[in-house]
């Protein structure tokens, strides 16, 4: 992809995100993110406070200046799975928050659903996301994601707990899962 390609691209995801475009591209120019197979340069790879992403060679964010709407920019494309991974990661190494860590266990989960690895490194990411999601559970207990909008917040606990499972994982921390006033279920730590 050419550099104005990616300044066009961009331009389209912020247009349909915000309502502004700027004169430079929030991908790292050159990139193919398309296609991207994942392999793990460190054990802890984008698991707070790991910082082993950015030096990562096969990051593609590494080397550039990723713009704050990049990240969301790659999550929008559900066949980017190794390329959000690494966008989120990156982000957690530069400001951790619980958001940015559901979203690199997230992307763990659906590079390794999407077999978007070396088969024998799959069983590695599974287990890295679900070291991701527990270090939500354990870090950020309270951490939120929110709308298209912006507005509306979703408690991550939940989902994390649920992962975590369907990746046959344990909880570990206390977690339980109930249900809450609605019937839903609600992860809580006693």
């Amino acid at each position: 992809m050419n550099r104005r390609r990616l300044l066009l691209s961009s331009c389209l995801a912020l247009a349909l995100g915000a309502s502004a475009c700027t004169n430079t591209a929030t991908y790292y120019d050159g990139a193919a993110l398309a296609g991207m197979k994942l392999k793990l340069s460190d054990p802890d790879e984008g698991i707070y406070p790991s910082l082993a992403v950015l030096d990562d060679p096969n990051n593609p964010f590494a080397q550039s200046a990723m713009g704050d709407q990049t990240k969301w920019n790659v999550q929008m494309n559900k066949s980017l799975p190794v390329a959000a991974f690494y966008a989120w990661a990156f982000n957690v190494a530069q400001a951790p928050y619980g958001e940015s860590q559901y979203y690199v266990g997230y992307n763990l989960d659906a590079t390794y659903m999407a077999e978007a690895a070396a088969v024998d490194d799959l069983p590695a990411i599974r287990a890295q996301a679900i070291r991701a999601f527990q270090t939500v559970l354990d870090d950020w207990p309270t951490a939120v994601t929110y709308d298209a909008t912006g507005t509306i917040a979703y408690p991550l606990a939940t989902p994390c707990y649920q992962a975590i499972v369907a990746l046959g994982g344990t909880v570990s921390g206390g977690w339980v899962l109930v249900q809450d006033s609605t019937g839903h279920p609600l992860a809580v730590k006693p």
